[in-house]
């Protein structure tokens, strides 16, 4: 009752002020904003006055949570802070908390200090929890985002029908940019992928530079599902083995989508632009805003979780059954969009209802492996129907060896007979190529505290030595250094880079070292315990042909590889640690 009381109190203070006319008042309502690290909070409407700003918000949670509002809120622009006033919710818990209703919402208001005119966005911070709602519009438009026009006039294709699923291993590499990204927004991205080998929830952190751009690469063992997580939105990818997709990602449409006050303005708008591999598919995935699981609706585990068997069973069912009346009547998706999402949806239903009870039917499209779930489902036909149904036995089986690689880092005689086993070749192959990603990975973090020799095949030749070497780093900056243990100036060097790692620590760097036969092997291996870094004795071969392909003329030598695996700087002789710094700063952004 007292919050109503304080709203009406509040109203009549604005009403005064307004009839003596001495305010301006500016009302935006679903205010557009660039990206928000929490879906806890969403903001309705903003009145600003010369009195406040009033702030009319929607709090989410699980029924019956205490609904409370930290003091620390505020509205920021720059460096200046908007302070919270008052608000019709329980601040800092000083006051008898309301609860969050059946509904697993409740509407708030909240009364800042007045911001001055001429302020365009803001951004709405509570530091207690850490919610930061980034570039909230103050003048009821879009967030200005520029968009290459290239990009403006490409139309918008239909996708043809999904190719035949073929196990095929390879790896996938993304290339993408973030628009409306800038440095100072604390970004949240995760990289998902659908393995049948692992199932990673935590996913692969992906790191995003200074100009918005960033680099995935991944191992496939055919075409299928991925998830590229930003804050609280999320963008749905079909990547292939083997091929490169370039991705241009429109932020603020992508976070509005995800908002629940915004998302039927935009869950239908495109939110990004594709290159590469299965390109008209992947932007009908960014456009249309048809979901690829029952739990991706907001809210769904609350509205379920007080439902009886048969009520899930059915509320389960009649969401299927309404986005494929929608999809199959929808004209203006492409027949891959639609099978696809149909397909995912179809298991999805499946192994959600056999979460909770015997799984209900069967997938009945050859197009399953494509499935997100599809792991799942043949675990649950097995457990449910008794039949160990297409590749499911090989999965099984290269679950056990990888999982064994994963604690033990080696294949034991047992995995290897097992191994054998296995009738896909390309499952046997998938196997290698992901333990060998794991041994480059666990090369990586032991080099940054210790030194660590590598081996360089002697039959790598010519172009494919360096790309060879770099290739396990894509995404961090490298140092290549060449050098060799009968030379003064190298040693020297070395020292002074010792205090230039030291610096660097909290960047993401990779220190190689390269030398070649003129450097005893017993000699070698001594002086390398002291120089922390990943270690290559090379062929004569192959160090000369590095030499006179960079120029390196003299020893020491440096090659400064930026974190998309180009080079950036190359030098002959020691430039200094100032000169290195800026350089290996410059390629890790």
């Amino acid at each position: 009752m007292k919050k109503y009381v304080w709203l009406v109190c509040l109203m009549c203070c604005i009403g005064m002020v307004a009839q003596a006319g001495n305010y301006r008042k500016r009302e935006v309502t679903n205010p557009c904003f660039v990206t928000a690290n929490t879906s806890k909070i969403e903001i309705k409407r903003i009145i600003l006055t010369d009195e406040q700003t009033q702030v009319d918000a929607v709090l989410y949670g699980k029924p019956g949570e205490l609904a409370v509002i930290s003091s620390n809120t505020c509205l920021r622009n720059g460096g200046q802070e908007f302070v919270l006033r008052e608000a019709n919710v329980s601040i800092d818990g000083k006051t008898v908390p309301e609860r969050i209703p059946d509904s697993g919402k409740m509407d708030i208001i909240l009364s800042f200090e007045p911001i001055p005119q001429g302020v365009h966005t803001v951004d709405f911070v509570e530091k207690d929890e850490d919610w930061i709602i980034y570039g909230v519009q103050l003048t009821g438009v879009e967030p200005y985002v520029y968009v290459p026009s290239f990009l403006q006039t490409r139309p918008l294709e239909k996708s043809r029908s999904l190719l035949s699923p073929q196990l095929k291993v390879g790896k996938s590499i993304i290339n993408g940019y973030i628009l409306g990204y800038h440095p100072g927004m604390n970004l949240d991205v995760v990289f998902r992928h659908s393995d049948w080998l692992f199932d990673d929830e935590w996913g692969q952190t992906v790191r995003v530079h200074q100009d918005g751009s960033f680099h995935i690469e991944t191992d496939l063992l055919l075409a299928g599902g991925a998830r590229l997580q930003i804050n609280k939105a999320q963008l749905d990818l079909f990547l292939m083995p083997g091929e490169e997709t370039t991705v241009y990602i429109h932020l603020p449409k992508l976070s509005m989508s995800a908002s629940r006050l915004l998302k039927d303005k935009y869950g239908q708008e495109q939110k990004a632009w594709f290159d590469g591999g299965a390109s008209a598919l992947n932007a009908e995935l960014a456009t249309w805003g048809y979901p690829l699981s029952m739990n991706e609706e907001p809210g769904f585990e609350d509205l379920t979780s007080r439902l009886s068997a048969n009520e899930y069973a059915k509320y389960v069912k009649h969401h299927y059954a309404k986005y494929e009346k929608a999809l199959q009547h929808d004209e203006k998706v492409g027949e891959a969009y639609r099978q696809y999402v149909l397909l995912n949806l179809k298991m999805n239903e499946l192994v959600t209802l056999g979460a909770k009870g015997e799984m209900p039917g069967i997938v009945q499209s050859p197009y399953f492996r494509y499935g997100y779930d599809y792991t799942t489902y043949l675990e649950y036909m097995e457990r449910d129907k008794g039949q160990t149904v297409d590749l499911w036995d090989d999965v099984k089986k290269a679950r056990t060896v990888y999982e064994h690689f994963v604690k033990e880092r080696k294949f034991s005689s047992d995995d290897k007979k097992l191994m054998k086993s296995i009738s896909q070749p390309e499952i046997l192959k998938y196997i290698k190529t992901k333990t060998k990603t794991l041994e480059e990975k666990a090369l990586l973090a032991e080099s940054s505290e210790t030194y660590v020799v590598a081996e360089l095949d002697e039959s790598v030749s010519g172009a494919d030595i360096l790309p060879a070497i770099i290739a396990p780093y894509k995404g961090q900056a490298v140092l290549v250094d060449f050098w060799a243990t009968w030379c003064g100036p190298c040693r020297k060097s070395m020292s002074a880079i010792r205090g230039l790692k030291k610096k660097l620590e909290p960047k993401d760097v990779v220190y190689i070292y390269l030398t070649g036969p003129s450097s005893p092997e017993t000699d070698w291996k001594t002086a390398i315990t002291d120089i922390n870094g990943v270690h290559y004795r090379l062929t004569k071969a192959q160090w000369e042909y590095l030499c006179k392909t960079y120029g390196i003329t003299g020893i020491p030598g440096y090659l400064v590889i930026s974190y998309d695996g180009k080079l950036q700087d190359k030098y002959v002789g020691f430039p200094g640690t100032d000169v290195l710094m800026k350089d290996l700063l410059r390629a890790g952004e």
